[in-house]
C-alpha cells in the first residue's frame, strides 16, 4: 500500500467512525479527499455507495430509535428535491451550486448552535409541518447534486432539541433511501464503471472498521459535545463548499 492509498483507507475509516457516531461527517471528510486522490467524478459515486454502506449496516439496531414523524416528512421533501437536485446540477454550474449549498448548511449549523431558533416549539403546527418538509427538500437537493443530504436534516433535529441518538438514527435510516436514490440517479444518467465498483470494494474494511469503532465511541459521547461536534462538522461542511466554489476564482488571482 503506497501513501496515497494509506491516506485515502485513513480518511474513509475516520471519516466512516465520525457517520457512524454523529450520523453525518462522511462526505465531509472522506469526500474531498477522495475527490483530491481520484480527480474524476468517480469519487462522487465512491462516496455515496460507502455512506450508503453504513446506513445499510446501522439501520437494523437504529430504526426503533428514529423520530418516525420526522423521518416521513424528510422523506416525502427528499421525493421532491432528489429530481431538483438533477435539474439543478445540469442547469447551475457546480460552483455556484456549491456557493448556495455553503450558505444553506451555514445558516443550519447557526440554528444548531442555538443562536437562531427556528420553530423551537415541538408541537405538530403547520408551519413545523412546513419546514420539515422544506429541510427534506434541501437534503435531497444535496443528495443528488452533492451526495450531502445529512447536515441539513441533522441541524433541523439538533434546532428543535432532539436527543443524540434520535439524530443519528433518524438521519442514518433516511441516508439508506436518499443514497439508494442518488447511486441511482447516478448509474441512470452517468453509469457506473468496474473500475468504479472495484475500488469501492477495496475501501469496504476501512469502512468497516470504522463504523465499529464509531459504535464505540457514540456511548461515551455525552449530548453537549455531540452537538459540538455537530456545529463543528456542519462548519466544516459550509467551508470545505465554500472554498470549493470559489476555487477556479482564487486559481485566477
Amino acid at each position: 500500500m503506497d501513501g496515497t492509498d494509506l491516506v485515502l483507507h485513513a480518511a474513509v475509516l475516520l471519516a466512516a467512525l465520525l457517520q457512524a457516531a454523529t450520523g453525518i461527517g462522511f462526505g465531509v471528510i472522506a469526500g474531498p479527499i477522495i475527490l483530491l486522490v481520484l480527480s474524476t467524478g468517480a469519487a462522487v459515486q465512491i462516496t455515496i455507495l460507502l455512506s450508503l454502506l453504513i446506513a445499510v449496516v446501522l439501520t437494523p439496531t437504529l430504526f426503533r430509535r428514529t423520530d418516525r414523524t420526522l423521518l416521513i416528512r424528510f422523506l416525502l421533501g427528499t421525493l421532491a428535491g432528489l429530481p431538483l437536485g438533477i435539474l439543478v446540477f445540469l442547469l447551475v454550474s457546480i460552483d455556484t451550486l456549491k456557493l448556495l449549498a455553503a450558505f444553506a448548511v451555514l445558516f443550519m449549523a447557526i440554528s444548531a448552535s442555538g443562536l437562531l431558533t427556528l420553530s423551537a416549539d415541538r408541537g405538530d403546527s403547520g408551519r413545523r409541518r412546513f419546514e420539515d418538509l422544506g429541510v427534506g427538500v434541501i437534503s435531497g437537493i444535496m443528495s443528488t447534486s452533492l451526495a450531502m443530504p445529512g447536515p441539513v436534516a441533522a441541524a433541523r433535529m439538533s434546532a428543535l432539541a432532539h436527543a443524540k441518538d434520535t439524530i443519528r438514527a433518524t438521519v442514518l435510516v433516511m441516508f439508506v433511501f436518499s443514497y439508494t436514490a442518488a447511486i441511482g440517479f447516478q448509474a441512470a444518467l452517468v453509469g457506473v464503471s468496474g473500475e468504479t465498483l472495484k475500488l469501492t470494494a477495496t475501501l469496504v474494511p476501512a469502512t468497516l472498521i470504522g463504523v465499529g469503532l464509531g459504535k464505540l465511541c457514540v456511548d461515551w459521547i455525552s449530548e453537549r459535545l455531540f452537538r459540538r461536534l455537530l456545529v463543528g462538522l456542519l462548519v466544516a461542511t459550509s467551508l470545505s463548499l465554500l472554498v470549493g466554489s470559489l476555487g477556479p476564482l482564487l486559481d485566477l488571482l
